[in-house]
């Protein structure tokens, strides 16, 4: 079923941030965030010919106000990943729609792999690989939408399935993330012992 995933990953992101995270003004908006992006996710408007699901602008909401605290050349190296991240998303999607012969497994697994691949090679720190992936796959959704009404075919940007793609895209990337924080954890840690052996 469609936004199932989207649902037990958002639930797991709010009970994380509500109990888990540190009393914060942080802690209160991350919780806030989760809730009302499930709120708000089954509700949608029309815009002229195109039917946008209201949550993408509670996420780019939430993804601008982490870029704002970001430097000039920081935005500007982020504006270049999020525009490449938007044209690998509405490609893949283009792909499909032309010969969705080549989808060898799960299209939403594939397309969550293309994202978090480019994701991964493009950004290196966590809050900067989240802001990328989710407003390259909204900008690359609105992207693949206006392309599709132009030739008849009707398209809702911000579905459940794109919901499922990016919570599952924001999910290996948290995973991913975290390994690498360990591992760099354990490296440190290995160094010091080092040192202070041959110190």
């Amino acid at each position: 079923m469609e936004g199932t995933i989207f649902y037990w990953i958002g639930w797991m992101c709010w009970v994380c941030s509500t109990f888990y995270m540190k009393k914060s003004k942080e802690r209160f908006l991350l919780s806030v965030f989760f809730l009302v992006l499930i709120i708000v996710s089954p509700y949608s408007f029309v815009l002229g010919t195109i039917k946008i699901n209201i949550s993408i602008f509670f996420i780019l909401l939430f993804c601008f106000r982490e870029i704002s605290k970001k430097s000039s050349k920081q935005k500007l190296y982020l504006l270049i990943c999020i525009l490449t991240i938007s044209l690998a998303y509405s490609s893949f999607l283009l792909f499909e729609l032309y010969d969705p012969v080549w989808l060898l497994f799960n299209r939403n697994l594939m397309l969550s792999a293309a994202l978090i691949y480019v994701t991964l090679m493009l950004v290196k720190d966590f809050r900067s690989r989240i802001i990328a992936l989710l407003i390259g796959a909204i900008q690359g959704d609105f992207l693949y939408g206006i392309v599709v009404t132009n030739i008849n075919f009707s398209y809702d940007i911000g579905s459940f399935v794109f919901l499922d793609v990016i919570a599952i895209s924001f999910c290996f990337i948290f995973i991913w993330s975290s390994i690498e924080v360990l591992l760099n954890h354990f490296d440190v840690l290995f160094q010091k012992n080092t040192k202070e052996k041959h110190g």
